[in-house]
């Protein structure tokens, strides 16, 4: 959020903001009624205390789901901790509507203005749309988002989990003000399996799409849209990635092409034991997809260094615009603070290497100043005065 400018806006406007996922926030377990996958669960505290929750998603495409929206979004709702052991298998849909029940947001308000497209979530291309969705029903919510993009709502698992426990409808909405129809598009729809990819991509059992396969697949879609995949395949040859359970039978082939990632526990032990490999441990295999990729490829500081220089772009454009003046003050002295230490530091060190490397150098110039005063004197004595 401070990348973006959202936690600047919060600041300017008053607001606080409370990371959810945080092992700061205090969590109550509590008995989920209308569960009717879990019966109890740990919940933040913030959101069992509101008065009132405004649910905020971003309509964009997603790779398990035809699109990701409001109830979606309540997978980032709970610690994060319990979030890792509870997401990413196939029952985490009905997991996660039945935290909604306890939970349910009072108003959805859907930010259609740029809408996301193609290999989402994360490597959603942006689409201009201009719209802003905002119900009490996050069921109709989802639905009307997906029909917004152009999408079967038919195909929506979180909808019909959703609407068994009554947290909304997926078939009885009423639109009012501009009609639906007038504003849709056919949004460019996520690559379908992976054969698209331009490297060995080696997917088995034990492991889900909305799990580690997802998450690899996410990270690798992201770097093929920024071109950064390219880049490693000029560096390092083509990648093989392997998750799960699957047999290599090109295996010796495929290590001689390029770097060689396994991820999951779910792979056969002869591939995770293979010193020439890089495994990845985990079931699933979520938030460290794309750090653990990064090192598997060899290519994990440059990658870092180019994010964080692209964070810190997008902060200092994003601070500027939407900060308090003191936020705007403080992101135009940071950086000239830094170029001064830098200049400080470059100063520092160049007469630190005169005094270890140019003491002779010194002595010499010292000695030619005292000739030069001799002459001097010398021409003065015998003119009277040195014009």
């Amino acid at each position: 959020m401070k990348v973006t400018g959202m936690a600047a806006v919060a600041e300017k406007e008053g607001a606080k903001l409370v990371d959810l996922g945080s092992d700061d926030v205090e969590n109550r377990t509590v008995k989920i009624p209308a569960g009717l996958f879990l019966k109890e669960c740990p919940i933040p505290a913030p959101l069992l205390d509101a008065d009132v929750i405004i649910n905020a998603p971003k309509a964009k495409n997603h790779h398990i789901e035809p699109i990701s929206g409001a109830l979606k979004n309540w997978v980032g709702a709970v610690n994060q901790n319990w979030r890792n052991h509870n997401h990413g298998d196939r029952e985490h849909i009905p997991r996660f509507m039945d935290i909604m029940t306890i939970t349910r947001p009072h108003l959805t308000v859907a930010d259609a203005l740029v809408c996301g497209e193609g290999d989402g979530p994360i490597a959603n291309l942006p689409r201009w749309c201009g719209c802003v969705l905002a119900s009490a029903d996050p069921v109709a919510t989802d639905v009307s988002i997906c029909r917004l993009l152009g999408h079967d709502p038919d195909k929506l698992n979180f909808a019909r989990e959703a609407e068994l426990r009554g947290l909304g409808t997926r078939t009885e909405i009423e639109y009012v003000g501009t009609p639906l129809e007038a504003v849709s598009f056919k949004a460019w729809k996520p690559h379908e399996g992976f054969e698209y990819l331009p490297i060995n991509f080696l997917v088995g059992e034990g492991v889900a799409l909305a799990g580690t396969v997802g998450h690899v697949k996410s990270a690798i879609d992201s770097m093929l849209r920024r071109g950064d995949l390219a880049r490693v395949m000029w560096l390092k040859g083509t990648p093989t990635i392997m998750i799960g359970d699957i047999e290599d039978a090109q295996f010796e082939e495929h290590l001689k092409e390029g770097p060689y990632v396994v991820f999951d526990d779910a792979a056969q032990e002869k591939y995770k034991n293979d010193s020439r490999v890089y495994f990845v441990p985990g079931h699933p295999v979520l938030q460290t997809a794309l750090p653990e990729l990064m090192k598997g490829l060899g290519v994990e500081l440059a990658s870092t260094a180019m994010m964080k220089y692209e964070e810190f772009e997008r902060w200092g454009r994003h601070h500027p615009a939407y900060g308090t003046p003191a936020r705007k003050a403080l992101t135009v002295a940071k950086p000239l603070a830094a170029i001064g230490l830098a200049a400080a530091g470059i100063y520092g060190a160049a007469r630190l290497m005169g005094k270890f490397f140019g003491g002779e150098d010194e002595a010499g110039n010292a000695a030619n100043q005292r000739k030069l005063r001799a002459k001097i004197n010398e021409n003065e004595n015998e003119k009277g005065e040195i014009k």
